[in-house]
């Protein structure tokens, strides 16, 4: 169980509180033991000194009774213990003072050889006397020792004062001192302390943790924030009115999630056009780590490899390509030799409708390890067909360019030689019987030379769109109804067929009818026994596609190449500007077009526009 940064700092406190509480404790301890030993001394060396005057005074106001003489050291030594015995004050002092006493065990006077001339036990006196340990000795020991003895078992301690009469030693007064009285007294002291000591560590462990509540609050506001951070979550900043670290901390946090802020906008905004570029990307593109694992794939990686992108993330390089397709097996073989791959179109059966693919693998090394891998996967069909697009509208340009140049120098000519032939007919009127036949041959040519270098003007001419948002539903309905008529005479049926919701798109009206209506009046010259010409309207990624579907004749497949090019026409008497001014306007839109054709089953255009 993991304690919070509260509980370790309550239990920290509470420990180094403990800790001077003990040794403050054995000190004091210490001093109460020493004192109230030194107290036992100072009783007992007091009783020592009141035996010794109380024995001397005795001694003092005894006098030698006749028949005794001072040479005879027994008998003196017999009178002077029978009068110490039968003093009355002596014995009253000894009494007393293991009475009154609660830590004298004993008291005795002895003779120079050891025997009990007088003790607080009658019985005693006479018997050898046997001296107990010093209590010096205890003084002069260490305080856990001195506490092992008080509290141990009962041992007896002495104090002695040695007494002399007439100048030479008579004996010794000795005073008992028991260990036991000794603890009796010095316990309550002891369960003082002790309360004292427990009453501190509560105090001190409940002081810290109110100070650990107090200090530490605002942790708990400053992880509820980071918490925040680590989701992602900047809902508010951190509010801490301190002017302590934790406000410095606060403030720093603050910033902190402003910069992230800003880099997550950032990032959401970079990934958010990475997104838009990735959805436009027609080629599929697949990114590898250093471990062939897939880190990055585009949404066009669908439409060749059958799966979206999130199907494919985290999977090796090996798994994706495991098939037996050979475009698979061309990239499985580059991932196992490590060999890049510039665009490998392996030869394969595959459905009318599938991409023809073609693919590169680019392998990234650094000092020789391998760092990661880039698959690109490209339709080879379509690319070709944009190819040709470009090559179409690079034609275009250039012939657009030319036919420019050559119609303005060549209708000046054209229009001096319209006044000269009117200048001829005035001349001639009057054998204009003769002449008229080739004078109308002549006119008729330069005018229609004339509309041909007309036409190449309006091709050539800039066009300036005034774009709109328009509804492509109600553009195809207006187209209809202008086609209305060509349609009946051909016994077209004219139909709008929408598949599922289509957005608004910017565009020229005019231009876009006008283009519209030559692909619907083409269809119907296409259908001259009738037939239904169907457009369909339809969302595709970041565009919108119409499709004009007739059941016509077709387009023989040696001709197709041909159709968008200016002048070329497969009808009879047609101009061959209608498909190349199509294409134009299209164009202009930054739009495409292309076409599918069967012969004698119909043609299928496809204009696709951005949104």
């Amino acid at each position: 169980m993991r304690l919070s940064l509260k509980a370790k700092l309550t239990a920290l406190t509470g420990v180094i509180v403990l800790l001077v509480v003990v040794v403050i404790s054995a000190v004091y301890l210490s001093s109460l033991t020493r004192d109230a030993l030194a107290n036992v001394e100072r009783r007992g060396q007091y009783v020592a000194d009141e035996v010794y005057h109380q024995a001397q005074t005795v001694l003092a106001q005894s006098h030698l009774p006749p028949g005794i003489k001072p040479t005879d050291s027994e008998a003196v030594l017999q009178f002077i213990q029978t009068r110490l015995a039968q003093d009355p004050g002596l014995t009253s002092t000894i009494e007393s003072a293991v009475g009154y006493s609660a830590t004298t065990y004993y008291v005795a006077i002895t003779d120079t050889k050891g025997i009990i001339l007088v003790h607080n036990d009658p019985a005693e006196i006479g018997t050898a006397f046997s001296p107990g340990t010093p209590f010096s000795q205890l003084l002069d020991s260490s305080a856990m020792q001195q506490l092992r003895v008080i509290y141990g078992p009962q041992r007896v301690y002495e104090i002695g004062l040695p007494i002399e009469v007439g100048g030479k030693p008579f004996g010794k007064i000795h005073v008992g001192v028991s260990t036991l009285f000794v603890a009796n007294q010095l316990t309550p002291e002891l369960h003082r302390a002790l309360l004292l000591a427990v009453l501190a560590i509560i105090m001190a462990t409940a002081f810290a943790s109110l100070l650990s509540f107090r200090l530490l609050r605002p942790l708990k506001t400053i992880s509820h924030s980071v918490e925040q951070m680590a989701r992602g979550e900047y809902t508010e900043p951190l509010r801490i009115n301190r002017k302590d670290e934790w406000g410095i901390l606060s403030s720093k946090l603050n910033l902190l999630g402003e910069q992230m802020r800003g880099e997550k906008a950032a990032f959401l905004k970079l990934k958010e056009n990475l997104d838009q570029l990735f959805a436009n990307l027609a080629d599929g593109l697949l990114l590898f780590d250093r471990q062939d694992q897939l880190v990055l794939a585009t949404p066009a990686v669908t439409r060749f490899m059958g799966a979206p992108p999130e199907m494919l993330l985290h999977r090796s390089a090996l798994d994706i390509f495991g098939t037996d397709r050979p475009i698979d097996r061309t990239l499985r073989e580059a991932f196992l030799t490590r060999k890049p791959v510039f665009w490998e179109s392996p030869d394969e059966e595959r459905a009318e409708a599938s991409p023809r693919i073609a693919a590169s693998v680019q392998f990234a090394e650094t000092q020789g390890e391998p760092v990661g891998a880039l698959v690109t996967i490209r339709d080879a069909g379509t690319r070709a067909q944009l190819e040709d697009q470009i090559d179409l509208a690079t034609k275009l340009a250039a012939l657009g360019r030319i036919t420019s140049g050559i119609a303005h120098e060549v209708k000046n000519p054209l229009n001096a030689m319209v006044l000269q032939l009117e200048l001829l007919r005035t001349k001639l009127a009057d054998e204009g019987a003769v002449v008229k036949p080739q004078l109308d041959t002549l006119s008729s040519e330069i005018r229609r030379l004339d509309r041909v270098v007309k036409t190449f003007l309006d091709f050539t001419r800039p066009v300036e769109l005034h774009p709109s948002e328009t509804d492509l539903s109600l553009l195809v309905r207006e187209v209809f109804t202008l086609a209305e008529p060509q349609a009946q005479q051909n016994s077209v049926q004219l139909e709008l067929e929408e598949d599922g919701s289509v957005p608004k798109v910017w565009l020229d009206r005019d231009l876009m009818k006008q283009a519209l209506l030559n692909l619907v009046l083409n269809g119907c010259q296409a259908m001259p026994s009738g037939g239904q010409l169907k457009i369909t309207p339809r969302k595709l990624g970041q565009h919108v596609e119409l499709q004009i579907a007739d059941e016509g004749v077709g387009i023989p497949s040696e001709l197709r190449s041909k159709i968008f090019s200016l002048y070329f026409s497969t009808k009879p008497g047609g101009s061959g500007v209608g498909l190349a001014m199509v294409y134009r306007i299209i164009q202009l839109h930054n739009g495409s077009i292309d076409f599918s054709s069967e012969p004698g089953q119909g043609t299928a255009f496809r204009v696709s526009l951005p949104i």
